[in-house]
């Protein structure tokens, strides 16, 4: 398989995995038939209170994660850390920039799966920039999240 063929493949399978991962516990909120348009907007702006009022902790679930995952979670927090090529800070957290390498981009998508199960109160990104660019890890958050991820990641 050629080095393009391989990227498509793993950034289709790094979407569907995202897909899945934010579709499948989302209650969906539709408009039945019959409702009126303000009664729909005021149940919507209930729900989204609803949804603010749910944050998790802010704190790290030690007990997400069994000992395989942690273990590859590490493994995988070494790799990427060791590869990165950049660090920026953003108004809410950082950006790690990395070489779009098909593995790299495989390793951050895989790693993300596990940040979120412990740390859920991350915003959790991969982006790839188009003709050949960089990958990107960004981390954010509400308040307290960038402390937390500049004492973690060891930035200075």
């Amino acid at each position: 398989m050629s080095e393009r063929n391989r990227l498509r493949t793993v950034m289709a399978l790094f979407f569907l995995s995202v897909y899945f991962f934010t579709t499948g516990s989302a209650p969906a909120l539709q408009r039945k038939e019959g409702t009126p348009k303000a009664e729909f907007q005021q149940q919507a702006r209930a729900s989204m209170k609803d949804d603010k009022k749910k944050e998790s902790p802010f704190a790290c679930n030690a007990t997400g994660l069994n000992k395989e995952q942690r273990q590859r979670w590490t493994s995988l927090l070494k790799r990427l850390n060791d590869s990165k090529q950049e660090v920026r800070e953003l108004a809410d957290g950082y950006a790690f920039r990395f070489a779009a390498e098909p593995s790299t981009v495989q390793e951050l998508a895989e790693f993300i799966t596990y940040e979120r199960i412990c740390c859920p109160f991350f915003d959790l990104e991969v982006a790839v920039e188009r003709e050949g660019g960089p990958a990107w890890l960004r981390l954010r958050g509400r308040e307290g999240v960038k402390d937390f991820i500049r004492d973690e990641f060891g930035i200075q």
